[in-house]
């Protein structure tokens, strides 16, 4: 068993957070080791993320419509 202290914010750690409704579940992704290791870097990998996803989702007109309000503000 690991001597590190168990996490103490497992009751808050995936909570709603803002106006649009999470999925249940999270996704999860393996990357090449050095990718890895850059997003690792990322004080806010995880708002980075969705924004890259947001932002492929939109190239490829994928993009629900709800959100294309958030992609033209960018585009400014």
């Amino acid at each position: 068993m690991s001597d590190e202290a168990p996490r103490r914010d497992y009751l808050t750690r995936f909570q709603q957070q803002g106006e649009v409704a999470m999925a249940e579940r999270p996704l999860c992704v393996r990357l090449p080791e050095d990718i890895d290791a850059l997003m690792r870097e990322k004080e806010t990998r995880t708002a980075w993320l969705r924004d890259a996803i947001m932002e492929k989702l939109w190239r490829e007109g994928a993009l629900p419509e709800r959100y294309q309000g958030l992609m033209d503000e960018d585009a400014d």
